[in-house]
Order: C-alpha cells, then sequence, then structure tokens
C-alpha cells in the first residue's frame, strides 16, 4: 500500500501542471489556465463521445488508458506548447520522467510507460485517434475563448493548419469542420492570415 500511495501521490501531481490553454472559469469572472489532469480527463470524455457518435472501431480501454496517461510525462517535463519552437527537446523529458516511475515497483508505471511510448510512435489507431482528439480539443478551446492562446503566441492560419493535418488523414469529417473555424478565427482575427 505505500508504494500505492506514493505512486498515486505522485502522478497526482498532473493537476498542478498548467499547460497554455485557458478555459471558462465558470463564474463569469473570465480565463484560468486548464491544468493537465482536466485536459486528461476532457479528452477521455470527448473520446467516449466520438466512438458513439461517429461509430469509430478500436480498442476503447486501451484509448482511455492512453487518454489518461498521455500527459503524465508533464509532471516531470513540464507542458509545451505544440507551437514551441524548442518542442522537440520535450520527447527525451518525457520519456526520462516515466522511466523514473518505475522505481515505485507498480505494474501500472511500466504500462504506462508503455501507452506513451504507443501514443508517441502514432502507428496503431488507437494512439491516431487519441492524437486527433489531441488537437481537437485544444483547438476548440481556442475557439470557445476567443483565440486567446493563438492571440498570445502570434499563431497564424498556416501553423494551424499544419499542426492539424493528421486531424485530416484520419478524420475529413473533422478536419473539413475546422477549417469552417479557422476561417471564422481568422476573420475575427483570433489568427493571423498568412
Amino acid at each position: 500500500m505505500d508504494a500505492l500511495f506514493d505512486f498515486l501521490m505522485e502522478v497526482d501531481q498532473l493537476k498542478s501542471v498548467y499547460r497554455r490553454a485557458y478555459v471558462h472559469d465558470g463564474l463569469d469572472k473570465g480565463f484560468r489556465h486548464e491544468n493537465s489532469a482536466e485536459h486528461s480527463w476532457h479528452l477521455a470524455i470527448a473520446i467516449l463521445t466520438l466512438k458513439d457518435e461517429m461509430h469509430l472501431e478500436f480498442d476503447l480501454l486501451k484509448v482511455i488508458k492512453m487518454t489518461l496517461v498521455h500527459d503524465i510525462c508533464e509532471i516531470g517535463a513540464g507542458d509545451k506548447s505544440i507551437f514551441d519552437v524548442d518542442r522537440a527537446k520535450q520527447t527525451e523529458k518525457e520519456a526520462a520522467y516515466l522511466s523514473e516511475l518505475n522505481r515505485y515497483k507498480i505494474k501500472f508505471a511500466t504500462e504506462t510507460l508503455d501507452l506513451w511510448q504507443e501514443y508517441e510512435a502514432q502507428e496503431t489507431r488507437e494512439s491516431q485517434w487519441v492524437k486527433v482528439v489531441d488537437r481537437l480539443l485544444p483547438f476548440m478551446m481556442n475557439i470557445n475563448t476567443q483565440g486567446k492562446t493563438w492571440m498570445e503566441q502570434g499563431v497564424s492560419k498556416t501553423q494551424v493548419l499544419e499542426i492539424n493535418q493528421m486531424v485530416a488523414y484520419r478524420s475529413p469529417e473533422i478536419y473539413k469542420w475546422m477549417l469552417k473555424k479557422v476561417e471564422f478565427a481568422v476573420n475575427k482575427g483570433w489568427l493571423v492570415d498568412d
């Protein structure tokens, strides 16, 4: 039980990793940064919703596990914006942190590393759908917050389209919707039109 306690308190720290994405605070006080635990929960809910609505075929248990653990690495590595120029260096830090979780001698720590590696490799249908929704939700959050994160980073229309090419490949239907919203965001001045 001590090892379980230590492991669960370790991963609880994901609640303290704040992302660049904003959410409404729910009290009409404005916006606040989303934490990575909230993002992982929202990702799991989105996957469950899309699976039924779009009649998607994949191993649901594996996908839910992957959504819940894919950002645990941020406890040790921090969160980097997808548009950050130093993003490539992040993967090494994330892998190192996840390897360190094995010190708890908890089976799920090893499974967490395996799921993260599968997610990063993007070779399975499960990992690809998690990535699609992992791209979709921040996009939706930007639309919902009037492009706040995009504007803070000076993100362009081209950057958003490039980062979401895998969505176009895996789900043309979702990507078509995103294209309409990109034009809406450009017209509102939330994205730089390049």
